[in-house]
């Protein structure tokens, strides 16, 4: 894109139609493939206005910048997109390289292809350094603009493929620079619209850029590995083809070629060798309909073995941007490993072109029900936008839906839902609606009861408990996934960060009262009244408010309150302590200190944080041990256990001293298993040469289960000791942990 604005000239003529520009032969041989003589003249107008406002413009090669836009129409024509969007590409830099205002594109065009080059333009204006530096207003923009139309996206993509392609000519810190912003972004964009094929283009080309020596030399292994795989595909296609046409299904058989880049991060990052990856030799079967794709599989199947657990119907659970395909994987010939992915025609079309497929054949009507995986993605930008409270946080949800694996589940009604590799049961309430997700109690998963934490298997049926009465907890920050559950429990929690703090600051304060021998229901009207203005608040709300959130320190308010009815403390009154049920402490959710792991049985203590609320420690907690003697600390309050209806499970730490001998590890995880308890992480270091030390973190119900389980462990012939690690993160000037 030139930094030169076009000066002021007088435009065309466009009520003349002589006075337009031809439109260059090989975009018009494009076009009048598909398009009608009216949108062939519409299309001719877009080309001269774009020629005009790029007037003497030039690229970096020399050539003039008009040829882009063409480059980037001859793309959009490709995949023979709507008359409204190609010429959207032909201009999609008028507005910000020439003085041509948008109303007058808006009288020349319509609304639709403005809306398209407005897009675009506020997306040539971003300046990407890196997912992690970069300015977050902009990214935030970019997203917001795709949510407006869809087609923004496709232009853009179709924009960057040129720019890659004619990369070469920028100076290289800027080639480097738009290259990793390739990989990061639009790569991982036109995934989940579905372009295929030019994502893999894109992420070629980018690498290309940025590693040409491996590029070269990974292009020259595969070219010498794939000189001898010939004989063999050809040996597999053949027999593909004829054992399908024997059976009346008449078919494409294609040898499928992995992408340069994609092999490169195969061996980069599953730190997989060159020779097994190129060993998995991959075929792609095109039939003319879905029964026939069915039929296909059958018949593949019988001729050489399947794979167990290698097979993927997306036919009939699609992915989220539309991908449809069976995948299967098979032994062939003397156990040589083979993919093969079956499809119809108008299948292969979209895995490649994704979104942009539906305008070739489709009405605006039935785009919207066959891609609504894509543009349900890209409309949530604007639910995203709306429940976060600054751009980083929108920016951190954009970043992690990006680019997942994804599993699929069930309402108890059949209906699936797309979720991402890891989702749990408040994912799936989110998903489906975010009050649902907001009054969240338990789920069963199918037909069980289970804890709102537990990752979801693909097929698996999830139904979600609902309590008008139960809030959002904090907690489930740390194990959601998703982005819209994760903005959504945040924008919650902020409106209830006042009602809590109310909440906690009326328990603080009830509980200083108490130790007089008083409650706040004693104080009249008039006399809550002075008492406030002494303590400089309009009213016994902001007060309660301003403790919990803690600008007012309770010991201290108390004193007022003492003050005013002429009433002095007894210390020797004893107060009764708090009761934690179901997670909450007289109504105010709570969360669990990470420093300690109190686990349901222990002696707790309350610490009402300033920023996070009534946080639960184990009452040996070393954050809690200082306070002890102070009776009068108005944020720790003494904690018992209630019941509890809603089940979670606890993170109980260990360190197990054992000889070190063959087979003692298997011993201890026995243990854990016999006791249907889940490890959910363990390390081990050597004491000396005798003894090692394992440090296990397994997730229990409550103290009484690990306690049993410490029991069954001690009595294992080669353990030496076992204790509880009560504090397992060193904190500032301590060196030693605290054990039970």
């Amino acid at each position: 894109m030139s930094d030169r604005a076009v000066p002021n000239n007088p435009l065309l003529d466009f009520s003349n139609k002589k006075s337009l520009l031809p439109i260059p032969e090989d975009l018009y041989q494009l076009a009048s493939e598909y398009f009608t003589s009216k949108e062939l003249d519409l299309l001719q107008k877009a080309h001269s206005v774009a020629s005009e406002a790029h007037k003497d413009q030039i690229r970096q090669e020399g050539s003039p910048y008009i040829t882009h836009p063409v480059a980037v129409a001859e793309t959009l024509l490709q995949l023979h997109l709507d008359v409204e969007t190609v010429c959207a590409g032909l201009m999609h830099d008028v507005l910000e390289d020439s003085v041509i205002q948008k109303s007058y594109l808006e009288k020349l065009f319509g609304k639709e292809t403005l809306v398209i080059i407005d897009g675009v333009s506020n997306l040539n204006k971003l300046d990407f350094d890196s997912l992690e530096d970069r300015n977050a207003n902009n990214l935030q923009k970019m997203a917001l603009a795709m949510s407006k139309d869809i087609r923004v996206i496709i232009v853009k993509l179709c924009d960057r493929l040129h720019n890659m392609r004619t990369i070469e000519f920028l100076p290289r810190e800027k080639q480097i620079r738009k290259s990793i912003e390739t990989l990061e972004l639009y790569g991982p964009i036109a995934i989940r619209v579905g372009m295929q094929d030019i994502r893999v283009e894109l992420e070629d080309l980018a690498f290309k850029c940025i590693h040409p020596m491996r590029a070269r030399m990974l292009e020259s292994a595969i070219a010498q590995a794939v000189g001898g795989r010939k004989r063999v595909v050809s040996k597999l296609r053949k027999q593909f083809k004829y054992h399908l046409k024997n059976n009346d299904i008449l078919a494409t058989v294609k040898g499928r070629q992995k992408s340069l880049y994609s092999i490169y991060s195969k061996i980069k990052d599953k730190k997989k060798p060159f020779s097994e990856i190129l060993d998995v030799f991959a075929f792609r079967v095109i039939v003319n309909s879905v029964d026939d794709a069915y039929r296909s599989l059958g018949i593949i199947h019988n001729v050489h073995n399947p794979i167990g657990q290698r097979f993927k119907d997306y036919i009939a659970i699609p992915k989220s941007n539309g991908y449809q395909a069976i995948h299967t994987s098979l032994i062939a010939l003397d156990g040589i490993p083979i993919e093969v992915q079956i499809q119809t025609k108008s299948m292969e079309t979209i895995a490649g072109n994704g979104i942009a497929a539906h305008w070739s054949y489709k009405t605006k009507d039935q785009i919207d029900s066959e891609s609504i995986g894509a543009r349900k993605w890209i409309e949530s930008f604007t639910d995203l936008n709306k429940a976060s409270i600054d751009t980083n946080e929108f920016v951190e949800a954009l970043k992690t839906d990006l680019v997942y694996d994804e599993v699929y589940v069930f309402t108890p009604k059949g209906r699936i839902v797309n979720l991402k590799s890891g989702s749990t049961p408040v994912d799936f309430a989110y998903e489906l609606h975010t009050e649902l997700g907001n009054h969240t109690l338990a789920c069963r998963i199918n037909r069980k009861y289970a804890p709102l934490n537990i990752q979801l298997e693909s097929g698996q049926s999830v139904e979600i408990i609902r309590s008008d009465e139960y809030e959002v907890s904090p907690d489930w920050l740390n194990f959601v996934v998703t982005s819209k559950a994760r903005s959504s429990i945040r924008s919650a929690l902020r409106g209830q960060k006042k009602s809590q703090a109310r909440k906690a600051g009326k328990l603080m304060l009830e509980t200083e009262l108490k130790r007089g021998g008083i409650s706040l229901a004693e104080y009249p009207g008039k006399a809550l009244s002075r008492i406030l203005e002494v303590i400089g608040v309009k009213s016994l709300s902001a007060l309660l408010t301003d403790l919990g959130s803690g600008k007012k320190t309770g010991a201290l308010v108390a004193e007022r309150f003492f003050e005013g009815l002429s009433i002095s403390k007894d210390k020797s009154i004893s107060i009764q302590a708090m009761v934690l049920a179901d997670h909450q402490i007289e109504g105010v959710s709570v969360i669990y200190a990470k420093c300690c792991m109190p686990i349901h049985g222990d002696p707790i203590t309350a610490h009402s944080d300033t920023e996070r609320g009534i946080v639960i420690h184990h009452s040996r907690c070393r954050q809690v041990t200082p306070h002890r003697s102070n009776i009068l600390s108005a944020r720790y309050l003494s904690a018992i256990w209630g019941t509890n209806k809603i089940e979670r499970h606890y993170v109980g730490h260990l360190k197990i001293h054992a000889e070190d001998r063959p087979g003692i590890l298997a011993d201890i995880a026995s243990s854990f298993t016999k006791a249907n308890l889940n490890i959910v992480n363990i390390n081990s270091r050597d004491i000396d040469a005798k003894i090692i030390e394992f440090i296990v973190e397994a997730e229990v119900l409550n103290a009484e289960s690990l306690n049993k389980l410490m029991i069954k462990l001690r009595s294992l012939k080669y353990v030496t000791s076992c204790s509880r690690i009560i504090n397992d993160t060193k904190t500032k000037n301590e060196k030693t942990n605290i054990y039970k």
